[in-house]
């Protein structure tokens, strides 16, 4: 009975689209290759040795699939996999672009997959003296819309950081200019959104 039940809501509902209520500029975006460090290019290259050393060994070795979730997060942080080895070329370079966009007085959004990250970036970005908020999953409900709230309101809060699971829906995130992601999720429609 979906007609009768469209029929119903048109009384009551009202859909508008962006574009029809906002005057908004048009979306820029960049794509900003980052080469990897040294270090993180060892511990790629011994993944992806691995990997193919045991890709048919399927029944004893890890799923290759999950193996290549390894190689995703060793160029976003290697300390995710190594303790003895943490750098990520990045976060150097994500630490650039909010320095920038602050100094343009701009306030500015990251994701990223993985809390590893996120917690790495956000204590990153805290070093260097931005002031800033963080959601992950571990976020409670009731804190998440204060977080927000600040971010969408205080003229001294410069980023707002978290992960894509807990930030890339029912947030609304206006007061940001300047989006980045550290790492893209794997659904494109994820990402769209």
């Amino acid at each position: 009975h979906l007609d009768e039940l469209e029929d119903q809501l048109k009384s009551i509902m009202l859909r508008r689209l962006k574009d029809e209520v906002l005057d908004l500029p048009e979306k820029t975006y960049v794509d900003d290759y980052v080469d990897m460090l040294p270090k993180q290019a060892v511990i790629y290259k011994e993944i992806k040795a691995d990997i193919k050393a045991n890709i048919d060994k399927i029944e004893i070795a890890p799923n290759p699939l999950a193996e290549m979730i390894r190689l995703r997060q060793a160029t976003g942080y290697t300390g995710i996999l190594s303790s003895d080895i943490e750098c990520s070329s990045k976060l150097d370079r994500m630490e650039e672009l909010v320095e920038d966009a602050v100094k343009n007085k701009k306030k500015v959004i990251v994701f990223s997959n993985w809390t590893q990250i996120t917690d790495v970036a956000y204590k990153k970005l805290l070093d260097k003296g931005f002031v800033g908020q963080m959601i992950t999953g571990d976020t409670k409900d009731e804190i998440r819309q204060l977080i927000v709230d600040a971010f969408q309101t205080s003229k001294y809060e410069d980023f707002i950081i978290g992960t894509t699971g807990a930030m890339g829906t029912g947030i609304t995130l206006t007061a940001g200019t300047v989006v980045i992601f550290l790492d893209h999720p794997w659904s494109r429609a994820l990402y769209e959104q």
